[in-house]
């Protein structure tokens, strides 16, 4: 048979033998489509084991597989893609196959493009958080507040908090040692809801907490004054409005129910806390 035959046989033509699946070469233009699919799912990804689906597809398309790095042997490339998802992992051909080639000449371009991936997606995480936290307290800001008061149920309890007579400490003590009485009245709300409450920074010297259908108000506000007394780094208090979440009502009537009571706790002396709707605000 002569050469063209051969070819035709899909045999090789010197020794007659059947080349194996893996030394066929791919078409330039089917190893471009693959890495350009791949390309594209980088854009997806969210986390390391996202990136580490897309290399091990990639590998398998390219006609390779993966090893543990532990395990790895001479037919394995030294480049890890596991992108830190779990244990070192490596892209594993046959010597001088051309899966191999394929994977020395594509891998390590692909590699980079997925780190850059992996820390773009991290960077967005960390853009989104950031959006949802007030950076001075640490406590989740206004926005994120909004989420919460727009999932209320029956039965929970809007408290509204001010700190008292606040804008004198900045005008008194400067606005540095506003910021540390805001870090502190932060960390004392974070220390004190527990569960499901949730505490944020509506914004300035305002707080709004969230309490669960079982809890307490007016336990959680004695035991946030003692805290607060004995953390504060100066002599401030705060008063509270409280509104209990009825059915039907929606969270804009529920927070403005609650920022009536607290002004009518300021405007009856500061230092209490209000019920919305009562005519009687003793003091704490």
């Amino acid at each position: 048979m002569n050469s063209e035959g051969a070819a035709e046989e899909g045999r090789d033509d010197t020794t007659g033998a059947v080349p194996p699946v893996d030394d066929v070469l791919m078409a330039p233009w089917a190893v471009g489509e693959v890495l350009l699919e791949a390309t594209r799912r980088l854009l997806w990804i969210k986390s390391c084991a996202d990136a580490r689906s897309v290399a091990r597809d990639l590998i398998a398309e390219l006609g390779g597989s993966t090893v543990l790095a532990k395990d790895g042997g001479a037919g394995a490339l030294p480049i890890d893609v596991s992108f830190g998802a779990g244990e070192p992992e490596l892209p594993f051909a046959p010597r001088s196959s051309v899966a191999m080639m394929l994977l020395e000449r594509h891998i390590p371009a692909f590699v980079e493009d997925a780190h850059r991936a992996v820390a773009l997606a991290g960077e967005a995480e960390r853009f989104a958080e950031d959006a949802a936290i007030d950076v001075l307290t640490g406590l989740p800001n206004r926005r994120s507040l909004g989420r919460f008061l727009g999932r209320l149920v029956p039965g929970e309890v809007v408290v509204m908090l001010d700190l008292d007579f606040f804008k004198q400490v900045n005008d008194t003590e400067g606005h540095d040692a506003g910021d540390r009485v805001l870090r502190a009245f932060g960390k004392t709300l974070a220390d004190e809801t527990r569960g499901r409450d949730r505490a944020g920074r509506w914004g300035g010297e305002e707080f709004v907490v969230v309490l669960s259908g079982d809890a307490d108000p007016d336990a959680f506000l004695t035991r946030l004054r003692s805290k607060w007394e004995l953390r504060r780094p100066l002599e401030i208090t705060f008063s509270a409005g409280i509104a209990v979440v009825e059915a039907g009502a929606d969270s804009a009537a529920i927070l403005a129910a609650a920022d009536r009571a607290m002004y009518l706790a300021k405007s009856s002396g500061r230092n209490q806390w209000c019920r919305a709707g009562d005519q009687d605000f003793g003091p704490l």
